[in-house]
């Protein structure tokens, strides 16, 4: 009997990632990812039962790497001091499906985790990160979710929220963090949870459909906190 291929899930998860930001998410499959890793079919299922489970890592691996270095160098520590405040959504309710984005997040920090922030310099970068990633791979990527399966749609999408709410927290820990915000006017329509659902919301729409509205948003933040 020869030698089966020895073949690890990053390795895996790479051939799978590699497939959706070439070809679409549509284009993802058990065995085109056998195909492409050059192993049997099972190989794969030993390391994902399922599509869906492949469909999740991918996703989030995507979102990842659109703004995970950036916003794990501001947000460290700060993150998990939000939640168990209750400031919002937990980011990481599967502490399993998010290592690797706590992993990532952690490499990040190191020489800056404790810094003050410019809240929109930092918006502008992670806004800006966030668009390379979306011009560097399919400008379909994301749009190609809608060819999933009806299970496999919800288990991307619930993936996807997961990642925007560890950036909407991570966009709260960096608006504490700028010592230069004038703290008073953030009440009301500004309280800091409903600010920060706005400015994500806003970057995510301009780097989806390539518009200047991010920038538009942060000259109005500055006269809006710092003023």
């Amino acid at each position: 009997m020869g030698n089966r291929p020895v073949i690890s899930k990053e390795q895996i998860l790479d051939a799978a990632y590699e497939i959706a930001t070439t070809k679409g998410l549509g284009a993802l499959s058990i065995r085109a990812v056998a195909a492409a890793c050059g192993v049997a079919v099972g190989t794969v299922y030993n390391s994902y039962p399922t599509k869906s489970d492949l469909v999740n890592d991918v996703v989030g691996r995507f979102w990842q790497r659109a703004f995970s270095d950036r916003m794990g160098a501001v947000t460290a520590g700060g993150v998990a001091g939000l939640e168990e405040g209750g400031a919002g959504t937990t980011a990481h309710a599967d502490a399993g499906s998010c290592a690797s984005v706590q992993q990532a997040d952690a490499r990040a920090a190191e020489g800056l985790a404790g810094d003050s922030c410019d809240f929109v310099e930092f918006c502008r970068q992670l806004a800006g990160e966030m668009a390379r990633a979306l011009e560097e791979f399919r400008s379909d990527f994301l749009d190609g979710l809608t060819a999933l399966g009806a299970y496999d749609l919800a288990v991307a999408r619930r993936r996807e929220a997961e990642s925007f709410a560890h950036a909407r927290l991570g966009l709260q820990v960096a608006l504490q963090r700028d010592p230069a915000v004038r703290r008073e006017r953030l009440k009301g329509s500004l309280a800091p949870e409903l600010l920060c659902d706005l400015v994500w919301e806003t970057m995510i729409d301009a780097a989806r459909h390539h518009k200047p509205l991010d920038e538009t948003l942060f000259a109005l933040l500055r006269i809006a906190l710092y003023r």
